[in-house]
């Protein structure tokens, strides 16, 4: 089953240029998404589960600007034992396909916080379709992270990251991104292509790690507790698709 809605790119979605900004192309994803539960009757504040996202895989080949009302479908890949697969599409006003994107999750018991297997009656309720897709997988590649850094810097995480569920958002990764990487790279505006491979969670009031490396096509970031001791994230960007 595909879920649709319209959203308008206001002034916060956008950078610099009035385009729409890869934070806030994941709070358009983020919000669906939620919209999608709701329907499937597996909304957050009524069901006894939790979706955790451990992966997003976005391509953009154009972006929406401001102003523009734009068009969002997501449905549900697959699903499989306590995982699940998601895609999402933007089209602007002109009917122009500007991005795909793929996500992947993983289902909590909100009470015990422990795995819990998809049911029968989630999956019907979702209505997979696993023949629907923009990409040729169901599942993201896990990230690997950098062997070595050209600069690392630590980062506070304050109230302002955390969500309903008491760490900080998945779209905030992006941010903290942004406010590590170089000048020269910052300039260059956002990447047309990205992957975020979520590990553990990141807490209030934690500080973390972040390395930055140059590649071949664009930069990876990784994230670790303070200490190093722990991944956190490794979110690899690039200019072109």
């Amino acid at each position: 089953m595909v879920f649709s809605s319209k959203f308008y790119i206001g002034y916060s979605d956008i950078t610099k240029d009035f385009s729409i900004s890869n934070t806030a192309i994941l709070k358009l994803f983020e919000n669906v998404a939620s919209m999608h539960s709701r329907v499937a009757k597996d909304d957050i504040n009524e069901s006894d589960g939790r979706w955790f996202l451990t992966g997003y895989h976005v391509k953009i080949s154009k972006r929406p600007v401001y102003g523009e009302t734009v068009t969002i479908n997501t449905w549900s890949r697959d699903m499989k034992g306590v995982q699940a697969s998601r895609e999402f599409e933007i089209y602007n006003e002109k009917g122009e396909l500007c991005l795909i994107g793929i996500s992947n999750w993983i289902r909590i018991n909100a009470a015990t916080q422990r795995l819990e297997r998809i049911s029968s009656e989630l999956y019907q309720a979702y209505g997979s379709e696993p023949e629907r897709t923009n990409f040729n997988y169901s599942w993201i590649e896990k990230l690997k992270e950098s062997e070595s850094y050209d600069f690392e810097k630590e980062f506070h995480i304050e109230r302002n990251f955390i969500d309903a569920n008491n760490h900080m958002n998945n779209v905030y990764y992006l941010d903290l991104v942004t406010n590590i990487l170089p000048e020269d790279v910052y300039q260059k505006g956002d990447a047309n292509e990205f992957i975020i491979m979520y590990k553990s969670a990141i807490k209030y009031d934690e500080t973390v790690n972040c390395g930055f490396a140059a590649t071949p096509d664009g930069y990876c970031v990784t994230i670790k507790s303070q200490d190093k001791t722990e991944l956190k994230a490794v979110i690899k960007l690039s200019k072109s698709i």
